[in-house]
């Protein structure tokens, strides 16, 4: 996380929220909001898995998928909007296992979750996570 946030902030990203490493023992981080990250930092291409929020201006909901579909990982993407035409090419064009549109939760536990690309393959939770522990078998009896 903090190579991360340095080389951002190297780059011209503005930290607008949030804190730094909590203490000098174990891996917690406080949650960090940087803005105006550019393309080129590190954080903008690499998953942090960690409590970094990265804005990024765009201008349209084009430029924004194909930012978004420019990186080799697909796990979650959130996306704000008021217009039904860009929920529906979000919802089309965004290559995510997990979208959230108007809301920061990308899954419930009766949903499937997962990514697409280098986020992994397979789902977990909801129907579709438990059908990879299920054997399927067809009977077919013909009565005599």
């Amino acid at each position: 996380m903090e190579a991360l946030i340095s080389d951002a902030k190297s780059k011209g990203a503005r930290g607008v929220a949030g804190g730094s490493r909590i203490g000098n023992r174990g891996y917690f981080h406080a949650l960090i909001v940087l803005a105006d990250v550019p393309d080129d930092a590190r954080a903008m291409n690499e998953e942090p898995f960690g409590p970094l929020a990265l804005l990024s201006p765009v201008k349209t909901a084009d430029e924004a998928i194909e930012k978004a579909n420019s990186l080799p990982y697909g796990l979650a993407a959130y996306a704000f909007t008021k217009s039904a035409h860009n929920v529906d090419q979000l919802a089309e064009r965004v290559e995510v296992g997990n979208l959230s549109i108007n809301h920061l939760t990308a899954s419930f536990a009766e949903t499937p979750f997962g990514g697409v690309k280098d986020s992994g393959y397979g789902r977990e939770g909801g129907t579709k996570g438990l059908e990879c522990y299920t054997v399927a078998k067809n009977v077919s009896h013909l009565v005599m």
